[in-house]
């Protein structure tokens, strides 16, 4: 899969100060006017002395009992370093009937919880159609001269075992400097189809009523047993949430990739995407990103400038709290000059599309099961990049 496509869909998302009609609140001892000047009060502490917002917040909890207020309480426990009381907060906020948008964040910060004190982690069984991205072509032309074309590897379907795990520690408390250890395996019964990524990096994080951060790591991916490209890399991402609950916001990423085995592919990859995700209603959700890559190579035949769009959805049922999400994305990837093995210029285009359902409120010692597929084709000017495949499964996600 090119590694432009999965270009931090998932970022950070904040909780934004807007109420959420729930149950009505008890009798109140103090009036609306006054809830809501204490609320902003609280909320505008968030980002300079959350410890004090905990204060306001714990105060109106207690005499209004209105969600939207929980929220931010859980919030600024967090902000505020108080983890253990936070991950409470968070998971009785999991056991109410919020909208899906509201659950989304609320995971996010117990994900963020779970990997300060422990770690976090993803495990999946699922059956791949083509591990090894093998065009179905059984004849290739070199320089005008048809050669038939015999695969070396196992074309046939494998069930593969995925494991992702994240874990980091704050250097110096409530400094917002992070060190972080990311891992993601792929597993399947040929062993040349094995994949391990591996990410350490530092970061620096401005946590408040939006998201800034930026870090320095060093990535290293593994095929088959083998190095196949490490990359050090600086990279800076935000957040902006506005007040109906949409986000929106951006990243880039740069860095230099060294193929130990691929001498030729060495050089330095620049990517970057904007995103914005829209609230219709409680339960349903539209989602767009743009975005692209240039990557530079030692031989201009292998440099390229890749680009594209992704659009989806998620939508929810509030009495059984299933879920669906849907993605749907498209890519162009364009190189510089001629293949020195195939005698043209390679373009290649390509789309995905991805369906998840789960069960929102549905969750075993931690962990929320789903049930994911994709599809994924490529279609490329030398039919030997050209190739499809469907994969999915039932994934386990440590949400606390």
């Amino acid at each position: 899969m090119p590694r432009y496509i999965w270009a931090l869909i998932t970022a950070p998302f904040l909780f934004n100060a807007i109420e959420i009609a729930i149950a009505a609140p008890p009798t109140l001892n103090i009036s609306e006017e006054a809830i809501q000047r204490r609320f902003e009060e609280g909320v505008l502490l968030m980002s300079s002395d959350p410890k004090e917002a905990v204060e306001i917040f714990k105060i109106l909890y207690q005499e209004t009992g209105q969600t939207r207020i929980e929220l931010e309480l859980a919030r600024s426990l967090f902000l505020a370093g108080n983890l253990p009381d936070a991950k409470a907060q968070f998971i009785d906020l999991l056991n109410q009937p919020i909208p899906i948008t509201v659950r989304d964040k609320v995971e996010y910060y117990l994900s963020e919880i779970q990997k300060q004190q422990s770690l976090k982690f993803t495990v999946g069984l699922y059956q791949d159609s083509n591990p090894g991205y093998v065009t179905s072509a059984r004849t290739v032309s070199i320089f005008g001269q048809t050669l038939g074309y015999q695969p070396a590897q196992n074309t046939n379907a494998e069930t593969g075992l995925s494991v992702a795990i994240a874990a980091e520690r704050e250097i110096v408390p409530q400094s917002g400097y992070f060190a972080q250890l990311s891992a993601n395996t792929a597993t399947f019964q040929t062993s040349a189809f094995n994949k391990q990524d591996l990410d350490a990096g530092l970061t620096k994080r401005w946590q408040g009523y939006d998201y800034k951060e930026l870090k320095a790591g060093y990535e290293t991916m593994y095929y088959g047993g083998s190095v196949l490209y490490n990359y050090p890399y600086m990279s800076t991402r935000f957040v902006f949430n506005q007040p109906n609950q949409d986000y929106y916001g951006f990243m880039v990423k740069g860095g230099a990739l060294n193929y130990p085995q691929y001498t030729y592919l060495n050089g330095s990859q620049t990517q970057a995407n904007v995103f914005y995700n829209h609230n219709i209603t409680r339960n349903l959700t539209s989602y767009i990103e743009v975005g692209g890559d240039s990557t530079i190579a030692t031989e201009s035949a292998y440099s390229s400038r890749g680009f594209y769009g992704t659009v989806g959805t998620q939508i929810a049922e509030d009495s059984t709290q299933l879920q669906a999400s849907l993605k749907a994305s498209r890519l162009q990837r364009n190189y510089w000059q001629s293949d020195p093995m195939w005698g043209q210029v390679r373009q290649d285009s390509g789309q995905l599309y991805f369906f998840s359902i789960t069960k929102r409120d549905f969750y075993i010692l931690g962990l929320r099961p789903s049930i994911d597929i994709t599809y994924q084709s490529n279609s490329s000017s030398i039919p030997y990049f050209s190739y499809n495949k469907v994969f999915g499964g039932l994934f386990f996600t440590n949400v606390y």
